[in-house]
């Protein structure tokens, strides 16, 4: 009888294991859908909808996927979006982000790890960047990507792609249209562990657009979910991967969630806890416990607050940041000035100089004239003299040269 009953147990889960599907056709692995369920709850909300199952909304003001509250950096997976939202280790690097009118954007869970995942569009000019929708395919290509609404795009001049302040650069959704029939799609599918992404463009070309060069930084695993951090020449991050036994493991097996069980452990602490699974086909929900709302709707609060006077703090911060930029810039714009001014007294101190030498000069060839004048006057002079003084020489010679008369007074009279 308990061989019987042996059988028939190691039939079920046999059958349970054979009609688990994968999430999606993109992805070839799931993990337990609760890791993501508990993370994300105190930064939103998990809604139902009719055609994923349950998905999450951000509860930040004015929220868009790769726009707000992040940059990008080039690791060695390729273009890596660097979230400064605690919650941006997972929507960015999993699973895909939609759009409705009536709760704004959404995030459909997914189970393979990106460095983001978004399609690319370039030119001359600019970089642009998009969310990639749920079911679309990166093996589809370049067709699917056109397909991408207009205003889901985000674009900003090629030289700033790479600096963390590109959010002040981002050209304003009117020019989307025009921008996008001017520019092609990057197709730089790129695979990393059997995953397949958009890897953006190329650092070289980046390099050669921005004349400058691009920093590769090394992803590395963080240990809890937080904030992505960038340090030296890492962009560290927290990232679940799957290992052979179907166990998700977050880092030296800190964070263990079994795949089949609806339990979560947590090693630091030695605590188990029962949280929201998913069925994989299905994407739905067991409902918490009761008892446990009111503890949960209060930390929910303590989070949502600390999360605004984080988001505040920020805010001053990266308002005085920009201020101090903005300090710099007409510092620089003021010496810049100031240079101009005195290279241009400068240039007319010479140019007064230059004029006054030459005047100096016409003078001296004017005096130099007048003298040579003045010599010229006097030579004649003396010519004149010496002729006049000749003249008077031969006359007197003359004058010598006559003979003399005998004759007295009254000789001649007769007597």
């Amino acid at each position: 009888m308990k061989k019987l009953i042996r059988i028939l147990l190691l039939a079920v889960v046999l059958a349970t294991a054979t009609a688990s599907p994968n999430i999606s056709k993109a992805q070839a692995v799931s993990v337990n859908f609760s890791v993501f369920y508990s993370s994300l709850k105190p930064y939103g909300h998990w809604m139902n909808n009719s055609t994923y199952g349950q998905v999450w909304v951000s509860n930040t003001p004015g929220f868009v996927p790769y726009s707000t509250g992040g940059h990008w950096a080039y690791t060695d997976y390729g273009w890596t979006w660097v979230s400064d939202y605690d919650w941006g280790w997972a929507p960015f690097h999993y699973g895909r982000w939609a759009y409705n009118s009536a709760y704004g954007w959404y995030w459909v869970p997914g189970y393979d790890w990106a460095p983001a995942w978004v399609a690319w569009r370039n030119n001359n000019d600019y970089y642009g960047w998009a969310p990639l929708g749920p079911g679309l395919s990166i093996s589809v290509g370049v067709g699917s990507y056109n397909s991408i609404p207009s205003g889901w795009w985000v674009f900003a001049p090629a030289r700033y792609i790479a600096s963390p302040y590109v959010s002040r650069y981002y050209v304003p959704h009117t020019q989307n249209v025009t921008i996008i029939k001017n520019t092609t799609v990057i197709n730089n599918v790129t695979v990393r562990n059997n995953v397949q992404y958009i890897g953006g463009p190329h650092r070289e070309d980046v390099e050669r657009v921005s004349h400058q060069n691009v920093q590769t930084y090394t992803v590395a695993n963080s240990s809890n979910p937080g904030r992505t951090v960038v340090n030296n020449k890492t962009v560290n991050v927290y990232r679940p991967v799957i290992n052979n036994n179907h166990t998700t493991v977050v880092n030296n097996n800190s964070t263990t969630v079994n795949k089949n069980s609806n339990n979560t452990t947590v090693n630091s602490n030695n605590k188990t806890t029962n949280d929201k699974t998913v069925n994989n086909d299905q994407h739905k929900t067991n409902v918490p416990q009761q008892k446990d709302i009111n503890k949960q709707q209060t930390q929910q609060r303590d989070q949502a607050q600390a999360q605004q006077q984080a988001q505040q703090q920020k805010a001053q911060q990266q308002q005085q940041e920009r201020q101090k930029e903005q300090a710099q810039q007409k510092q620089q714009q003021q010496e810049k000035q100031k240079e101009q001014a005195q290279a241009q007294q400068q240039k007319t101190q010479e140019q007064q100089q230059r004029e006054q030498q030459q005047r100096e000069q016409a003078q001296a060839e004017q005096q130099k004239a007048q003298q040579q004048q003045a010599q010229q006057q006097k030579a004649q002079q003396q010519q004149q003299a010496e002729q006049q003084h000749q003249r008077d020489q031969a006359q007197k010679n003359k004058d010598q040269q006559k003979p003399p008369t005998d004759k007295k007074p009254g000789s001649g009279r007769r007597q």
